[in-house]
């Protein structure tokens, strides 16, 4: 295939002509797809979700506050997306119930709005009105936008069950040229995408490691600096 090869990815309806690698990066930061073989024929080759597939290299990005986050892997538009920066919950009409159920969610008959607990809350304790940063505003979860970066604490809801992965990086790059890192390994519970029941997960820190600059190009030598990772987790609650 030529590294030129043109493909075509859809957004809200409409065609978007990108050249090859520009599609794949765009492609990859707006689903949190995780790639294990690049394209073929301008078909995605995505993780067998049937044997939980992974990957050696996982997609890093840096956060604006310096922090590294490790791009989890979706297999399709989530039920549900709890934005703590918005205030909003973006949720798929037919799942309510299901989703306010895992969320232990409250949905206030007067003013529509959910009140969920946050992690860490104790759940037998009820939110009362007008708590700020536990009341959401529903929106069909058709209005979220995939590029938005998640912040701590923002939940996803997907069909799946919590299977346990190894997370370990040696020297990995971190884009966009944003020097290499190391961390891990950490065992940490993920969603497996192929469970048919409701899963959810939570944006959260899951450990330190050591970044090193560019210039030191897979080689991470140096002490370098101490750096958080963040990655989509199942809380053990």
């Amino acid at each position: 295939m030529s590294s030129n090869r043109t493909c075509y990815s859809r957004s809200g309806g409409k065609g978007i002509l990108l050249e090859r690698r520009k599609f794949l990066a765009t492609f990859y930061q707006v689903t949190g797809l995780i790639s294990v073989g690049g394209l073929v024929g301008c078909e995605l080759n995505l993780l067998d979700r049937s044997k939980g597939g992974s990957s050696a290299d996982p997609v890093l990005l840096e956060l604006p506050d310096g922090r590294i986050r490790i791009q989890s892997p979706v297999y399709s538009l989530p039920l549900a997306y709890v934005s703590r920066r918005e205030s909003k919950i973006y949720v798929a009409y037919e799942s309510r119930i299901g989703v306010s159920v895992l969320l232990a969610a409250h949905i206030s008959v007067s003013s529509g709005l959910w009140r969920i607990p946050l992690l860490g809350d104790d759940v037998g304790v009820p939110i009362d009105a007008g708590d700020a940063e536990r009341e959401f505003v529903e929106h069909d979860i058709r209005e979220w936008d995939p590029e938005m970066l998640p912040i701590e604490g923002d939940y996803r809801v997907q069909k799946g069950a919590p299977t346990l992965r190894e997370v370990s990086l040696h020297c990995v790059p971190v884009l966009p040229e944003k020097g290499w890192v190391s961390g891990g390994p950490w065992s940490i519970m993920g969603c497996d995408g192929v469970a048919d029941q409701l899963c959810r997960e939570v944006f959260a820190s899951i450990g330190q490691g050591r970044s090193h600059e560019s210039k030191s190009y897979r080689t991470c030598v140096g002490t370098g600096q101490t750096v958080e990772f963040l990655s989509w987790i199942c809380p053990q609650d």
